[in-house]
């Protein structure tokens, strides 16, 4: 069974989608509301600016990334634990991930995933390594047809807030289903929830929830994500559930 495949793929998630307490999942949030539905064609406009922008910040954003993952088993007690600190460095010619500290069940192996480190990178140098999947957001320019939106509340405590859903037109990998609060003058995401249409090899589900409250010149970017994954092969079923916050962040060109 390809173990690692499911074991990683919140945390390969995480750094694909940040340039980048008490998550709360974006679809599940605020009661529904009975004020009009806003004109999606123009919030989507400055939603796809928004998106836009995220694409140079993941291009040219440095930051400082901690995360903790955790295996359950079936009675869905803490099983195993993986804890890290990566500091990704933005280049013109690539994004260079180091290593600053990780530990396996408490126990520092941080010179072995420094090692694992420097081969991805040599792999992905020479061409060896299958290039990692870029995931964007639904509201980006082009990806938004792809997709259907649809307005579903308005937050009853700020009329400035209001609820977007979307689901793609076709399942795939890397097309998502959820919805985003955003801030409908400014045009830029609050929160999202969203999981793939089409799992991965192995995996059952995959949810995911990104909080956008860290200011940048280029918007709003995520500050903190949660995640929670299951799959598995035949009788061995896995359950990962993890959380990760992004700090430090700049432009690095």
């Amino acid at each position: 069974m390809r173990r690692s495949r499911l074991a990683f793929v919140p945390v390969a998630l995480a750094v694909s989608l940040v340039a980048v307490p008490d998550m709360v999942r974006a679809d599940d949030a605020s009661p529904p509301s009975a004020a009009p539905a806003p004109p999606l064609g123009p919030l989507l406009s400055r939603l796809a600016r928004h998106a836009q922008q995220f694409e140079e910040m993941k291009r040219r954003g440095s930051f400082t990334l901690s995360g903790k993952m955790e295996e359950l088993d079936r009675s869905g007690h803490v099983d195993g634990t993986k804890e890290m600190v990566v500091r990704v460095t933005a280049t013109p010619a690539e994004r260079v991930t180091e290593v600053v500290r990780y530990l396996e069940d408490g126990a520092d192996k941080t010179a072995e995933a420094r090692k694992k480190a420097e081969k991805r990178r040599a792999d992905r140098r020479s061409g060896k390594a299958e290039k990692a999947r870029d995931l964007h957001l639904p509201f980006l320019a082009s990806e938004q047809p792809r997709y259907r939106f649809s307005f579903a509340e308005r937050d009853p405590n700020d009329a400035s807030r209001v609820r977007v859903a979307f689901e793609p037109l076709v399942a795939a990998e890397n097309a998502f289903k959820g919805s985003a609060w955003v801030d409908e003058a400014a045009g830029e995401v609050l929160t999202m929830g969203l999981s793939p249409t089409k799992n991965p090899t192995f995996v059952d589900h995959v949810d995911v929830t990104l909080r956008f409250d860290l200011a940048t010149p280029l918007g709003r970017a995520p500050s903190s994500i949660t995640f929670d994954a299951r799959g598995g092969f035949l009788v061995i079923r896995k359950h990962y559930r993890g959380s990760a916050t992004i700090t430090e962040p700049r432009l690095a060109f």
